[in-house]
């Protein structure tokens, strides 16, 4: 079981997180200084003083977030959630999602235990104060102070709990907020599920989970329907999930996490949310469902996880982009798809898309646009470019959708469609059956052009001898001195 503790550790071995053993703030300042390791790439972060609260009771942030692709090679936006799933953190992208993959669809059932470490303390009633925490204020125009978990909701017509991940608001000492009812991607179960409730006028008990396995939250994240999270992070561990049941109700909560608040949502009684900063922008104040707090159990020795939005490369943007592409992939190989990779750039903010094709004759890129504008609704832009692409280059992207297409036959527009999750602009559509328009740009080379028409590639791997690379290679560091890391992508790669 890899657990949080487990996972900082792995980080720091691998040379993924700064401890900061100076006393900060959690009034902004530790929002101030996760952001900006965002937009520097820089590791993940462990702060060991929080101003106000007791040592034991600590922050880590950026905990599965990489550099996006600032590094190009050497660290991966993925890096830190192959850590998370016990893998090498300099796996190639193609080989770490055929391994999530390979995982997701091999889930594991997890393990019912009597007692757990996350109720080493208890919290109930009258002593529940979630003041008592050091979660931080993230943005200084959001709302109030904000945390992240895995929200647990049980079906009331079957067994089945459903987990996902959101953000909550702290509403007051014993109240919170979650914003489970406006995420499009990956809150259908959870709504359906509060509805159930809402129809019977019972109220709803939930559970938060802070903290944990890592996987927990790739799980929670995945936007997988109708099936348990739970056994799709015991397939990401390798592992199975250990459960406790909750302190309040019978729903059963992952033992090992750093902390469970438990409790329970009224139908209809609703209270403001927001703002908050999130990776669209600062979202509105909203009506929410009220969360009366119960219970609070937890570790004596406390690490609260946070995620920072509004920088890029934040952990939200990181797993969603990594969960996204890896279900398409499946989806699109399933489909008979003639696909390479999929990648969704987060420097991009999630809103364009990248498939590398096979594309043998004509008509391929048409088919493989079509089938993923359906079955995704987080992009309304693609980019299409053949196979031979390195999947984490987006310089190599750019370069072939400027000099490949042919902006007259090679940009299409696709109408038809539901809006776009992640693209800022609201557009109006007069006519709803019409829809919305997606737009992909076909960057390959003219399927019937063969070997001798299409340009020699020109880099370091197609333009000199296996023995001019190797020569430079040794030579770069133990002669030439040359400060920055080469790198040279593998055969299967170039």
């Amino acid at each position: 079981m890899i657990e949080l503790i487990d996972h900082l550790e792995s980080l720091e071995e691998n040379g993924e997180l700064v401890s900061i053993e100076e006393e900060v703030d959690w009034n902004l300042q530790v929002a101030a200084i996760a952001s900006m390791a965002n937009r520097t790439g820089a590791q993940a972060i462990h702060f060991k003083k929080i101003k106000g609260y007791p040592e034991k009771y600590t922050i880590a942030a950026n905990l599965l977030s990489g550099p996006g692709h600032h590094y190009s090679y050497k660290r991966t936006l993925w890096g830190r959630m192959a850590i998370a799933m016990g893998l090498d953190p300099k796996i190639d992208y193609e080989k770490f999602i055929k391994t999530y993959n390979d995982r997701f669809e091999n889930p594991i059932m997890p393990v019912k235990l009597t007692e757990g470490d996350c109720q080493e303390v208890v919290e109930a009633d009258d002593d529940v104060d979630l003041y008592k925490f050091p979660f931080p204020y993230l943005h200084k125009e959001d709302g109030g102070r904000y945390g992240f978990g895995t929200l647990i909701l049980k079906d009331p017509d079957s067994s089945w709990q459903n987990w996902g991940v959101y953000r909550f608001m702290i509403a007051d000492h014993n109240t919170i907020v979650a914003d489970f009812l406006t995420e499009p991607s990956l809150s259908r179960d959870t709504k359906e599920i509060y509805r159930k409730y809402c129809s019977l006028k019972t109220p709803m008990p939930f559970a938060i989970a802070i903290g944990g396995p890592p996987a927990l939250t790739i799980a929670g994240a995945s936007g997988a329907r109708g099936v348990s999270e739970a056994e799709i992070a015991g397939g990401l561990n390798l592992d199975p999930i250990n459960l406790v049941k909750a302190e309040k109700s019978d729903l059963l909560v992952p033992a090992d996490a750093e902390m469970i608040i438990e409790g329970e949502i009224s139908p209809h009684e609703m209270i403001e949310e927001g703002p908050y900063g999130s990776i669209r922008g600062y979202s509105e104040r909203s009506l929410r469902p009220v969360m009366k707090v119960t219970a609070i159990t937890h570790k004596d020795k406390l690490i609260i996880p946070v995620i920072v939005d509004g920088t890029k490369v934040s952990d939200t943007q990181a797993i969603i982009s990594i969960t996204e592409s890896a279900r398409l992939m499946r989806m699109g190989r399933k489909a008979g798809m003639l696909l390479r990779w999929i990648q969704i750039p987060p420097e991009w903010n999630l809103s364009i898309g990248i498939a590398a094709v096979h594309n043998p004759i004509h008509g391929i890129t048409f088919r493989v646009a079509r089938y993923l504008f359906a079955i995704t609704n987080l992009f309304d832009k693609l980019i299409l470019v053949d196979a031979d692409v390195f999947p984490s280059q987006l310089v190599t992207v750019i370069g072939d959708w400027a000099h490949k297409s042919n902006p007259i036959d090679k940009t299409h527009l696709l109408d038809g469609y539901p809006p776009a999750v992640m693209p800022y602009y609201r557009d109006e559509v007069e006519d709803p059956l019409k829809g919305r328009v997606r737009m992909y740009i076909d960057a390959c080379w003219p399927p019937h052009w063969g070997p001798d028409e299409k340009p020699a590639p020109i880099s370091f791997e197609h333009s000199f001898s296996k023995e001019l690379q190797e020569s430079v290679l040794k030579r770069w560091k133990e002669e030439f001195k040359i400060p920055v890391e080469p790198f040279v992508l593998p055969e299967n790669q170039r």
